[in-house]
């Protein structure tokens, strides 16, 4: 309890107390000589003031106990902040020695090759090197000025959780520069792919940047997609509050929600519902912002797995004798919550396919295996949805 607030009770406790005594002085005898008239006086010259001053310091101590929770909160940002930059910039230098060190192995390979003919040297690298150090120095010789920044905090309940995912990107990011790395000189690991994703990691972390220091969020929805889409219908609402537990009806079938998805990738959240009634399961898939749909049936063995698994995915997918084309792909982190538990900044690549007549295949890589699956697109107000918390009910088909 701050101290004001312990002032305000013990002043309102002291003024109730001198109150309740000229109240019972006036019942016993102040009724004579004109006492009524002086009990009044004095209730409201002692006791009133006292129950005054001892609300106004009640109110004024909720106000200073939010704020010093929203300075210790601002507090813990600021050192988690200070301690995630320390680590990245000790990650990057170290994933820029081991490159440089891989660049010079492979130069004197290459000399003791026959015909000097061996993998990529270290000038191949260098140019990826000197980018990660960098941005190591970037990251650790970063400043900020902390009584400006508490003083004009930009960042509100709803951004910590996002700072938060951006961290998450960023350590998932720093895990494929690691792998890839550790491959270099091999497929799909030259200087090319190294660039790309060092460019992923510094877009992730001025995003970050951005969010922290000037409170402003990435890119919810693509531009494009905006552009193009329709006012989101009724059902939209219903289905971006989905919960583990709800009742969904979908295609004339009812299922229950038994797992909860959320990706975040450059500012940009979408999620994915597992539904399942009985051994029958399949997904409800929402592109972010809420403002595409599909339902898809998982498959057991997805075409071309093992291109997935090595992360150079096929242009087209086929669907029902249809080539769909590749219409989107990149990384992202995953919170994962289901009846059997919960994980948080689970790294994925994603690639989504899109066709005619709505048609639409998703995939995932995950660290141990390859998830797709395969449907249509469809419409909010389509889907009828029950929360869990709602009154018990026989769920109907939708109309």
């Amino acid at each position: 309890m701050s101290a004001s607030r312990a002032w305000g009770w013990g002043l309102i406790a002291l003024g109730g107390a001198i109150g309740l005594l000229l109240l019972l002085w006036m019942a016993v005898g102040g009724l004579r000589a004109g006492g009524f008239v002086l009990g009044l006086v004095l209730i409201a010259v002692i006791a009133l003031p006292l129950l005054g001053g001892g609300y106004f310091l009640l109110q004024r101590g909720r106000v200073e106990e939010r704020e010093e929770a929203v300075f210790e909160a601002d507090r813990r940002v600021l050192e988690g902040d200070r301690l995630f930059r320390q680590q990245a910039a000790a990650d990057l230098r170290q994933l820029a020695d081991r490159l440089a060190a891989a660049g010079a192995a492979g130069a004197a390979a290459k000399g003791g090759a026959p015909g000097g003919v061996a993998g990529p040297t270290a000038a191949d690298f260098q140019p990826v090197v000197d980018r990660l150090r960098a941005l190591a120095q970037r990251a650790a010789e970063t400043r900020r000025d902390e009584a400006a920044w508490y003083e004009s905090s930009p960042l509100t309940d709803a951004d910590r959780p996002i700072l938060q995912r951006y961290e998450d990107e960023l350590q998932a990011e720093r895990g494929r520069l690691a792998d890839l790395v550790a491959r270099a000189g091999g497929p799909g690991a030259g200087a090319d792919a190294l660039l790309a994703a060092v460019d992923r990691w510094e877009r992730t972390y001025g995003q970050r940047e951005a969010l922290l220091l000037r409170g402003r969020r990435g890119p919810a929805v693509a531009p494009e997609a905006l552009l193009r889409a329709r006012a989101p219908t009724r059902g939209a609402a219903a289905l971006n509050a989905l919960a583990l537990g709800d009742a969904v009806t979908a295609d004339f079938e009812d299922y229950l929600v038994h797992g909860v998805l959320s990706y975040f990738a450059s500012g940009r959240t979408w999620h994915l519902f597992v539904l399942r009634d009985g051994d029958v399961e399949r997904w409800l898939w929402g592109a972010p912002g809420g403002l595409t749909w599909a339902v898809l049936e998982p498959l057991a063995a997805p075409p071309d797995a093992a291109a997935f698994a090595a992360g150079s995915a096929p242009p087209t997918f086929p669907m029902e004798d249809v080539a769909l084309s590749l219409a989107e792909s990149g990384s992202a982190t995953v919170d994962l919550a289901t009846v059997a538990g919960a994980e948080r900044g689970i790294a994925v690549d994603y690639w989504r396919y899109a066709g005619s007549d709505r048609r639409m295949a998703w995939v995932e890589r995950w660290p141990n295996e390859v998830r797709a699956g395969v449907g249509r697109e469809t419409y909010p107000d389509s889907i009828a949805v029950w929360p869990h918390a709602a009154p018990a009910a026989a769920p109907t088909p939708a109309d």
